[in-house]
């Protein structure tokens, strides 16, 4: 009998709740449920009541994730500067450009203006 209990102890430290499993996965409640919803985190039903997650699958899902954000970074959902990071307005495209291509756009006036010289010369 004690040999039964400890498989079943044993085995309950494998399963966490919804709160464990948000944390593991680093999103919200809400999110991870929505994730339930869409059956992309596998799921356990304990005593037909109670929802649990295995350890083992949910940080399968997480290195799924990362190897994701690593393979493919253009095709995350989630970047965690957008609240930082603003866009540009005009004045600050213009300085930009000004920065990065003042020599071509001084020599091409400077090319210009010799040859309005040069034409007006002759």
């Amino acid at each position: 009998m004690d040999n039964q209990w400890q498989d079943y102890l044993m085995e309950a430290e494998h399963y966490i709740n919804v709160h464990e499993a948000a944390e593991l996965l680093d999103v919200s409640e809400d999110d991870l449920w929505g994730l339930v919803h869409k059956h992309q985190v596998p799921t356990h039903q304990i005593a037909g009541a109670f929802l649990r997650f295995k350890k083992e699958d949910i940080e399968q899902v997480k290195i799924k994730w990362r190897i994701e954000r690593e393979l493919f970074p253009g095709r995350t959902r989630y970047f965690s500067h957008h609240s930082t990071v603003r866009r540009a307005g005009v004045f600050e495209k213009l300085a930009d450009y000004w920065y990065f291509n003042d020599f071509y756009i001084l020599c091409t006036l400077l090319v210009a203006v010799l040859l309005y010289f040069i034409v007006s010369s002759q």
